[in-house]
């Protein structure tokens, strides 16, 4: 355990900017005199115990009072190092991402960049970049929806001397066109533009006040026996939060360096229009910013992989909480 403590402690002293470094110091600062004053009154609670327990031979009050100094111990230990175990995983999670963005490539556009980036970073700029993209994909769908149905009413008539007259709509089947581009707008779109910017604000506040805001609140919580429990799930929530997020963020957004980069693969021939893409998929759906193949790429981020991110958040952090009760 000491070996353990040694090595956490030099973790924080040698981590890289990126990551919060002093968590330990936030906590005391935002609720240190709370903490300290629960602290001292377990303290007296537990000398009490086991005073009345020796006085009267009670082994119930005598058990209770080993019981919570192990308990009180164990949350100043880790009170003392959670700077390290914070740095520690987000070392451990920016090797991966190395490790990983190397195995596979990465195009220029990409938002890591090994021995620079971190989790925390990498995150908010992918996130920013997708809401930067949904957002001038609606406005150019709104301007094209417009524009198809102004010129689908263009007409002009022919009339001949002392007979009948005619009237034509060239341009009519705009219509259809620009009733397209209203129910790609309406119905994934602007969903995905309410999801994505949704998204965008969450991993700001969580890569900023995540550990400042929920973090004490649980290890004061963490102090008494009756609210232990409860302290428990909000610092297994802080650590999750703090880490599992930016991960899962970058690279489920990295798609769009890696993965998704080829959209002249027949694999993606589905999700190409004519009528947009003005031609063959293979010829234009990459290079088309209206085409049907940017919508694709949105759904994705704004529906199947939030959830899937919120799978994997409360995985960890139930697995977290359970190490804690078992622990300590």
């Amino acid at each position: 355990m000491k070996r353990i403590i040694f090595l956490l402690l030099l973790c924080s002293a040698a981590f890289p900017a990126g990551c919060i470094s002093d968590a330990s110091d936030i906590i005391m600062s935002e609720q240190g005199t709370l903490i300290a004053a629960a602290i001292g009154l377990m303290v007296v609670v537990i000398a009490a115990a086991y005073m009345i327990g020796s006085a009267t031979s009670n082994a119930n009050y005598t058990l209770f009072a080993k019981d919570e100094i192990y308990h009180l111990g164990f949350s100043i230990m880790m009170l003392l190092v959670f700077s390290g175990i914070v740095l520690l995983c987000c070392d451990i999670m920016d090797y991966f991402m190395a490790t990983t963005f190397s195995y596979v490539g990465t195009s220029g556009s990409t938002c890591y960049v090994s021995g620079t980036s971190t989790i925390q970073t990498a995150s908010e700029c992918y996130v920013n970049r997708m809401t930067n993209t949904a957002r001038a994909l609606g406005e150019r769908y709104v301007q094209k929806h417009i524009d198809a149905l102004m010129e689908s009413t263009f007409s002009f008539s022919i009339q001949f001397p002392l007979m009948d007259y005619y009237i034509t709509v060239p341009s009519s089947y705009k219509r259809i066109v620009s009733n397209q581009y209203d129910m790609m707008m309406n119905s994934f779109i602007l969903p995905a533009m309410v999801s994505i910017s949704m998204q965008k604000l969450a991993v700001n506040f969580i890569n900023e006040n995540i550990i400042r805001w929920v973090l004490p609140i649980g290890f004061l919580l963490r102090i008494p026996p009756p609210t232990r429990q409860m302290g428990d799930i909000l610092i297994a929530l802080a650590l999750a939060l703090y880490v599992i997020v930016p991960v899962m963020y970058t690279f489920n957004l990295a798609m769009y360096d890696i993965t998704l980069n080829d959209c002249n693969s027949s694999n993606y021939n589905a999700a190409c229009d004519y009528a947009v893409d003005g031609g063959a998929c293979s010829q234009y759906a990459c290079t088309n910013p209206d085409g049907f193949w940017r919508v694709a790429l949105l759904i994705p981020q704004a529906i199947f992989l939030p959830n899937l991110t919120i799978a994997i958040l409360v995985t960890f952090m139930a697995s977290i909480h359970k190490a804690l009760r078992v622990i300590g």
